[in-house]
């Protein structure tokens, strides 16, 4: 099988628009019009009204699907007059390619719709897994492209395939019964109870048909069969490959550190065969990490560390795990500069030869991108580590090189790297970074005083500060403002109607004329948690002053009585929050969330105007964003 990727020729490729056939957009074309597997493909992009037009340059970042996403690279492309082209070679088992074109001002994505290209076999016919692999990227991996996952589009192309394909349902029953359950609600229970039926009917007498049907029965909530069918697994595959995945759901009953480890211990016994390159050795590193996590919790950290040790397949990221929890504690710091000197090692070699697989969704670059990444966060843990031990001079010199692997787009990064300079009395040279980081606007609240610091210090005078400043303010929001004005959408929000923890219903149009932001949440999500002081400082700031209204939707929860569950949090941590009840996960659906927290900004007519995935870690960031946002659709 040819896997060889052609890099583009930039001295012979050009562009012959009689021979671009156009793929139905003014700004994308492609040839031939009926590629096959294996073939080499020139494409044309028009940046011309997109945020690129003005780009100097422009990368393709190509990914190839089959069953599923097979690989992503990218590829510079050359211009000749407005247009950029180039080329690249599909690998033989290709069945499909989306397309993403990077510049300066960021991705190119087609108004979240992708640029596409199927593939044809030699006689123009359309390819099996063509239109269910393009449907998995609708159900599933375009949300790693910040896209809103599209089940009806999916559902759509899925049956479309099986029309074509019959034999493919085979392949994609389980997503399948997913679509069904998420677009087809009415009618759900009965098909799906029926496409079951008649698969377990047809399904073969073999081991790799029966664990199909065990995670079937399992994931639709068919737990007497899952349970039967588990039961006849072990008997006439004692040895067989999905044991191991049977065994591990022993593992998520268990409490105490004692008992995981103990199991832990069994298991590693019982499955000796697997090695690290085995998909199910997985479950022995997340019962290595979900253990010292456990550890750390107990603060029995010497059991932590050991435990650490003997896990021959730790990486990086958990060294520094335990290295940063130490920091924060402040206790045991020459172990935690021990910890984060071993991660620190093992980042390097990972930089240097990767022991795994490159991620499909990542391209060559990217992924290398990505291990450079982690070596700063492990540099950046030690290089504090070394100033809270006022090893100055090392903590400076780890610390730069933090902010150098980050590319110094870091907010908090870059506020250590700042206190190491600092610290070694370089006050000239912190106030030229503190500069760039807020004109960048990348830089934390607590910056503001160290620029102080480092302006006082090279002869400046105290009462000069603040008009010295104010132009670094205002170029951070204009610079943060033309972001944000590159993610202005303006969509219908769906309406709904939900109970709060008091039980009053509150519906999305009780606050017609007024901005609303709307952030799902559950008290399981970590990044949700971290978020919520921030959170509170927002609604103090905008709300109480009447500037916009706050509703925290309580979503995903899997506990018996999830309104307890949320107030007892709510009361717990005296958040000023107006939350709301999201029971049946309808609404999170309606808004296509894929991930939490996620915050949608709405503005007075009902439209959302910004929305907002994931937390970033820098609180100040986040509560100025929101200030922004709703001063701009105001």
């Amino acid at each position: 099988m040819n896997r060889l990727k052609s890099a583009i020729n930039l001295l012979t490729v050009l562009v012959c628009f009689t021979s671009i056939i156009f793929a139905g957009d003014k700004n994308f074309s492609f040839s031939p019009q009926k590629p096959v597997p294996g073939a080499k493909i020139t494409i044309t992009y028009n940046p011309q009204n997109t945020i690129l037009e003005k780009s100097t340059w422009v990368k393709a970042y190509v990914s190839e699907y089959s069953k599923n996403i097979d690989l992503t690279e990218e590829y510079d492309l050359i211009k000749k007059g407005n247009i950029w082209t180039g080329s690249f070679t599909t690998t033989d088992t290709t069945t499909g390619v989306v397309i993403r074109f990077k510049g300066e001002e960021g991705f190119d994505n087609n108004n979240k719709k992708l640029y596409m290209i199927s593939l044809f076999d030699s006689k123009g016919n359309t390819l099996k897994y063509s239109s269910a692999g393009l449907a998995m990227g609708y159900a599933s991996w375009f949300q790693a492209f910040e896209l809103d996952p599209d089940l009806p589009a999916a559902y759509s192309l899925i049956k479309k395939e099986f029309e074509l394909f019959p034999a493919s349902k085979k392949d994609f029953i389980s997503i399948y019964l997913y679509l069904i359950r998420n677009v087809d609600k009415e009618n759900a229970e009965e098909l799906i109870a029926k496409e079951i039926e008649e698969y377990a009917k047809t399904a073969a007498d073999n081991e790799d048909d029966k664990i199909q049907l065990m995670n079937i029965y399992r994931s639709n909530r068919m737990v007497d069969k899952a349970l039967t069918l588990e039961n006849e697994y072990k008997q006439k595959y004692p040895d067989g490959k999905y044991i191991p995945v049977l065994k591990f759901q022993e593992y998520r009953q268990l409490k105490s550190s004692a008992e995981k480890i103990e199991f832990l211990k069994t298991f590693e016994i019982t499955f000796k065969y697997l090695d690290t390159s085995s998909p199910f050795y997985s479950y022995i590193n997340y019962m290595y990490s979900d253990i010292i996590s456990t550890l750390q919790k107990e603060n029995n950290i010497t059991k932590a560390v050991e435990l650490l040790n003997a896990n021959k397949s730790a990486n990086s990221m958990t060294y520094n795990s335990l290295a940063w929890s130490l920091y924060e504690s402040n206790e045991n710091l020459n172990l935690a500069e021990e910890l984060a000197s071993k991660g620190i090692q093992l980042a390097k070699d990972d930089v240097a030869n990767p022991k795994g697989k490159r991620p499909q969704l990542s391209s060559t670059k990217e992924w290398e991108k990505s291990r450079k990444y982690s070596l700063g966060m492990v540099m950046d843990t030690y290089g504090a580590i070394l100033l809270k031990q006022n090893k100055n001079a090392e903590a400076e010199k780890a610390l730069t090189e933090a902010v150098q692997l980050t590319n110094r787009e870091e907010p908090e990064l870059n506020e250590r790297y700042v206190s190491g300079l600092l610290a070694n009395g370089k006050y000239d040279i912190a106030k030229k970074e503190l500069e760039e980081f807020f004109k960048k606007a990348v830089s934390t609240s607590k910056m503001k005083d160290m620029l102080k610091e480092a302006f006082v210090k090279t002869d400046s005078k105290e009462n000069e500060f603040e008009n010295y400043f104010k132009k670094f303010e205002d170029a951070a929001t204009e610079k943060l403002m033309a972001k944000l004005s590159k993610d202005l959408i303006n969509e219908p929000a769906p309406q709904f109607t939900l109970v709060d923890l008091e039980g009053k219903k509150v519906s999305l149009s009780d606050f017609k004329g007024k901005v609303v932001i709307v952030d799902f949440w559950a008290t399981w999500c970590g990044p949700c948690l971290a978020s919520f002081p921030g959170m509170k400082e927002a609604v103090e700031k905008y709300e109480t002053t009447g500037k916009a209204k706050f509703l925290f939707v309580n979503t995903w929860e899997n506990v018996e009585d999830k309104v307890k569950n949320a107030s007892d949090f709510i009361k717990k941590n005296n958040y000023p929050f107006h939350v709301l009840m999201d029971d049946k996960n309808e609404v999170v659906s309606a808004f296509k969330v894929s991930g939490i927290p996620t915050k949608f900004i709405i503005d007075g007519n009902g439209n959302v105007r910004f929305k907002s995935v994931g937390f970033s870690g820098n609180t100040s960031e986040m509560v100025e964003e929101i200030g922004i946002m709703i001063k701009m659709i105001q």
